[in-house]
């Protein structure tokens, strides 16, 4: 009987870091998908995180970021909207998004050393936008340019 609970329990164990990671990548495969275009001219394929379990996660826990992706944060109005830097892995461009304006551009913002406290930004914004660091000054956006945003449910 002893040994019965022992490899259930063992079982259980074994299992659950599958687990874990089944329902991670799940939910990470259930963000909505959209397209942001800045001046017309540069498309970047977003993730939208649209609730505030999405959007406190965020790209936290990602060790990559492909070049014209990023991910998206929509709120219903403009306000101080402050961004921090833990469980990040990779450096982000953070756009700042007003009235479908760049406001302003944190560029390679980096994750956090495991002995300091996480990096936090704020900016008066609607939309925040996170793509790798470096792309805006690769691509040349700057404030002052426009963003059209695209996703279901939202076009603005």
């Amino acid at each position: 009987m002893r040994a019965a609970r022992n490899y259930a329990v063992l079982g259980f164990l074994l299992l659950l870091p599958f687990t874990l990671g089944v329902l991670l990548v799940s939910d990470v495969l259930a963000l909505q998908r959209g397209d942001v275009v800045i001046d017309g001219r540069v498309t970047i394929t977003v993730e939208v995180a649209q609730t505030a379990r999405e959007q406190a996660r965020g790209l936290g826990g990602r060790s990559s970021l492909s070049k014209g992706s990023g991910m998206l944060f929509p709120f219903d109005a403009a306000d101080l909207r402050t961004f921090w830097m833990k469980g990040m892995l990779i450096p982000l461009d953070i756009v700042w998004i007003r009235e479908g304006k760049i406001v302003a551009i944190d560029a390679s913002v980096p994750p956090p050393r495991s002995h300091e406290s996480p990096a936090v930004v704020d900016h008066v914004a609607d939309l925040v936008l996170e793509v790798p660091a470096g792309f805006a000054a690769e691509m040349g956006i700057s404030p002052g340019q426009m963003v059209r945003v695209t996703y279901e449910g939202s076009s603005r």
